[in-house]
């Protein structure tokens, strides 16, 4: 697997390789756990069909939705492309957010009109600097994956996984280097340290 995702032409190699990376069998789960697993997906879809349909989109106006109706999705791994009008050259950039789309895309929107927050994403840097240029742009957003959050107890996040995937295979062209090795954010909540502390 790692010749064939990190061959030596890949700028990657050079960290992915078979003398840096050592694989153990106890870090893989037993296959009890994948059968459990299994069969935990297989149910829960069977209770999404049986449940009531929930609102995916809230936008007064939905044909201006970002998301074409699927604004208040949750736990995604989501791509902006951002086109420039005059050339058409593209850029990408891949996101996730364990809220609702709406509220990682106005956050987004933020980032792009308040000057102080140039520097929140890589996109946010592209929008800038286009800015600066004076050259017209559109964003273009698509769900790439939805998946589970972070459950505790758990030694991996499904949505930072997903999320690393999808700039290792080269979706988003804006991603920075340090952000396949960046540690999840969404265990924070669940450490020690960040508990409420309750009165004795």
């Amino acid at each position: 697997m790692i010749d064939r995702h990190f061959p030596k032409t890949n700028k990657l190699h050079k960290i992915f390789n078979r003398n840096t990376v050592k694989v153990s069998y106890s870090c893989m789960p037993n296959v009890n756990l994948t059968i459990k697993n299994h069969n935990k997906k297989l149910l829960q879809q069977h209770r999404n069909e049986k449940a009531p349909t929930e609102t995916t989109c809230n936008c007064r106006q939905k044909e201006n939705c970002p998301l074409k109706g699927h604004c208040l999705t949750k736990c995604i791994v989501y791509k902006a492309t951002v086109t420039e009008t005059k050339t058409n050259k593209q850029e990408t950039y891949v996101g996730l957010t364990e809220n609702t789309f709406q509220t990682r895309f106005n956050q987004h929107k933020s980032s792009f009109k308040l000057e102080h927050k140039k520097a929140s994403t890589s996109l946010s840097e592209h929008i800038w600097a286009l800015k600066d240029k004076n050259m017209d742009y559109k964003i273009e957003w698509q769900i790439l994956k939805k998946t589970r959050p972070y459950m505790p107890g758990k030694k991996t996040c499904p949505l930072c996984l997903e999320e690393k995937l999808a700039i290792l295979r080269k979706r988003g062209s804006l991603n920075v280097r340090k952000e396949i090795f960046s540690h999840c954010a969404h265990q924070r909540k669940f450490w020690l340290s960040n508990a409420p502390q309750t009165a004795i």
